[in-house]
């Protein structure tokens, strides 16, 4: 985990990921980092993440997002 990515801030308050976090009963900033580590990225901060498992179609609005090609 060499590569280190920024939120920016109102990423967290976009429509879909509030609605995905809502789902894994997480907060966007959880649901945002939890994805990243998933991803191979490093994540800002080094808070506990609470892992839950996103569903594909999920995955692929995040990468959508976040700007992440796969």
């Amino acid at each position: 985990m060499d590569k280190q990515i920024t939120i920016p801030n109102e990423l967290y308050e976009d429509e879909a990921i509030c609605f995905i976090a809502d789902r894994h009963h997480v907060s966007p900033q959880e649901l945002l980092q939890y994805f990243l580590l998933f991803e191979g990225l490093s994540v800002d901060g080094k808070e506990e993440i609470q892992m839950c498992r996103l569903e594909d179609n999920e995955i692929e609005i995040l990468r959508g997002l976040i700007g992440i090609n796969h």
